[in-house]
C-alpha cells in the first residue's frame, strides 16, 4: 500500500536496491518486477521492497553521479594525478560532459594516496560498461603519465618475463621514418636522434590519440595496433580512414603548429611513438637545408587536398601555386621553429 500511495518509483525507472541495479518493469499490489542489467527478472514482494534502502536513479532527473576510488603512489603530485584522472574520465564512453567530472583526494592510506572520481551518466542500462570504460581509461592514462597504482608492500621473488627492449621500438620507428617522404632529407644520425628522444605511449581501444581542433605540436608513428581517422561534417562524425602499424600522422601540427585536422581514435591497443617540436627543432637547426624540402612537400600535399593538381588545366598554373605555397610554408616553418 505504501508503494501504491507514495509512488517512490514508476515503470521505466532504474533503481539501486542493495548491490543490484535494475529497471522497473511492472508494479502491482503484491510485488514489483525488476529487470537487472544482467537481463535477470526479479519479482520482489512490496513489503520487502520498502524494507530496503532504494535509490531511484531517475528521480528527480535521469542524470546521477557515480564514484570510484583509485590509489596511486605517494611520489606523484596531487594536481598531476587529478589532471590525469579528470582527463581519463572525461573521455570515457558514456560519461556526460555536463556536469563535469570531479576528482577529490580523500585519504592517505598505508600504501597509496586515495583519490575519488565523481562523474555523471544518464544511461543506467549501461552502468557496468560505463564504469568499466572509466576504469580502463584511468589505467591507460596513468600508464602514459608514469603514475603507478601500487601494490601492498611484500617481499617477493618473482621470475619476470623480460620487457620488450626499447631498442626494438626505436629500430621499428627508424625504419618507418626512413620511408616517410617528409624525412628523406634527414641523415640516419638525425633520424636516430628524432626516435631516441621520442616518447612511447599506449592507448586503449576507444581512446583518442589526438582530437580534431585541439592544439598540437607533435606527430605520431603507429608502431603496433590499429586506429580510425574521424572528421566532423555537418554535425556528424565520419570515419575517413584506418591507420595500421607503420603509418604516421600529425605531421602538419609538428611542422606548423596547426590544430589537429582530424580525430584519431584507437580501435585496438595502440603503441605510438610521439615526436615533439623541441626534438624536431634541434634537428632542423642542424639541417636548415631541409626546410625547403619540407616546404615543397607540404605545398604539394596542400595542392592535392585542394584538388589543384587534378583540376589545373595548365602546367604554369600548377607551378605558380606550388611556388606560392612553398614560399608560404617556408616562412611558417622558419617562424614556428625560430630558425
Amino acid at each position: 500500500i505504501s508503494i501504491q500511495i507514495n509512488k517512490p518509483y514508476k515503470v521505466g525507472d532504474w533503481l539501486q536496491v542493495g548491490e543490484r541495479f535494475a529497471e522497473v518493469m511492472e508494479i502491482n499490489w503484491r510485488s514489483t518486477r525488476l529487470r537487472t542489467n544482467d537481463n535477470i527478472y526479479l519479482d520482489i514482494p512490496n513489503n520487502e521492497m520498502v524494507s530496503h534502502a532504494i535509490v531511484n536513479l531517475h528521480y528527480p532527473t535521469e542524470v546521477h553521479a557515480m564514484r570510484i576510488r583509485v590509489g596511486v603512489e605517494y611520489k606523484n603530485p596531487p594536481n598531476l594525478v587529478k589532471d590525469a584522472l579528470f582527463h581519463a574520465t572525461s573521455t570515457a564512453d558514456g560519461v556526460l560532459a555536463q556536469p563535469k567530472a570531479k576528482v577529490f583526494l580523500v585519504d592517505f592510506a598505508d600504501f597509496a594516496v586515495i583519490y575519488e572520481i565523481k562523474y555523471y551518466m544518464g544511461n543506467h542500462s549501461r552502468i557496468n560498461e560505463i564504469n568499466d570504460a572509466v576504469r580502463t581509461n584511468v589505467w591507460y592514462e596513468l600508464k602514459r603519465r608514469g603514475i603507478t597504482i601500487p601494490f601492498p608492500i611484500r617481499t617477493l621473488h618473482v621470475a619476470r618475463k623480460p620487457a620488450r627492449p626499447a631498442q626494438d621500438d626505436h629500430a621499428e620507428a627508424l625504419s618507418i621514418l626512413r620511408g616517410e617522404p617528409l624525412f628523406e632529407c634527414l641523415s640516419d644520425e638525425q633520424l636516430t636522434h628524432l626516435v631516441t628522444q621520442a616518447r612511447l605511449n599506449v592507448f586503449g581501444r576507444g581512446e583518442p590519440v589526438i582530437e580534431e581542433g585541439s592544439p598540437g605540436d607533435s606527430m605520431f608513428v603507429l608502431l603496433r595496433g590499429e586506429a580510425n581517422v574521424l572528421v566532423s561534417k555537418n554535425g556528424s562524425t565520419i570515419q575517413v580512414a584506418t591507420l595500421n602499424s607503420g603509418d604516421c600522422f600529425g605531421e602538419m601540427s609538428l611542422l606548423t603548429g596547426e590544430p589537429r585536422s582530424a580525430t584519431v581514435r584507437a580501435d585496438a591497443d595502440c603503441y605510438v611513438m610521439e615526436i615533439g617540436k623541441p626534438t624536431m627543432a634541434e634537428v632542423l637547426h642542424n639541417a636548415p637545408e631541409c626546410l625547403v624540402h619540407l616546404s615543397e612537400l607540404l605545398a604539394q600535399r596542400k595542392m592535392e587536398t585542394e584538388g589543384i593538381l587534378k583540376e589545373a588545366t595548365r602546367t604554369g598554373e600548377q607551378v605558380l601555386k606550388q611556388r606560392q605555397y612553398t614560399a608560404t610554408f617556408l616562412t611558417r616553418l622558419r617562424t614556428f621553429f625560430q630558425l
